[in-house]
């Protein structure tokens, strides 16, 4: 919603034709329940973040493992079409199993370093869980805190009224006997 001006009335309130120097903020205060949403909204960026990273790992090792299968198989066709000796064969077979089993070692040890990252957003989703928990258990504090306020405040409000009332009586009817004997009194009488 804009600045409201009435021009009629009061034309030059709240109107400036100089430029305002920023920042002219002085004073930030920040509370704890703040600092903590603002916790864990960063820790749900970098959450979306990881997810993201170890998406694009697993469709680069999806290509990467692609294109050396494609490899191997169009190695083995060429061996196949062009009949060599079984020597040849023999050697490129060795040579292929020890490509294959270098490639099981960088995929283990993807897999293992792709565990690890696991581990580590569970850990953050624990540590948010626990962060969560705490934000609740803050909320609930101050809200029995709000409560307890409140009913105090409604009694010492209650009692505020019946001095006033009492005294407002007395003043009005120069009587010491306090406004619920009067209201008692009226009662009895429209009762009979």
């Amino acid at each position: 919603m804009g600045l409201y001006i009435n021009n009629n009335k009061y034309p030059d309130v709240f109107k400036n034709q100089e430029k305002i120097p920023e920042p002219n903020q002085k004073l930030v205060r920040i509370d704890n329940l703040t600092e903590i949403i603002d916790e864990q909204q960063q820790a749900n960026v970098s959450l979306i973040n990881s997810i993201n990273e170890i998406k694009n790992q697993f469709l680069n090792q999806e290509v990467v493992q692609a294109s050396h299968w494609d490899k191997v198989t169009n190695q083995l066709n060429e061996l196949t079409i062009s009949n060599q000796s079984h020597k040849e064969y023999e050697e490129l077979i060795i040579d292929l199993l020890k490509t294959q089993e270098e490639l099981q070692k960088q995929l283990a040890e993807k897999i293992r370093k792709q565990e690890e990252f696991q581990t580590e957003v569970f850990t953050r989703l624990e540590q948010q869980e626990a962060l969560t928990e705490k934000i609740f258990r803050q909320v609930n504090h101050i809200r029995s805190i709000l409560f307890e306020r409140t009913n105090y405040l409604a009694e010492k409000i209650d009692e505020g009224y019946k001095m006033t009332s009492s005294y407002v009586y007395n003043l009005m009817t120069g009587s010491d006997q306090p406004i619920t004997f009067y209201l008692m009194n009226n009662k009895k009488q429209k009762n009979k």
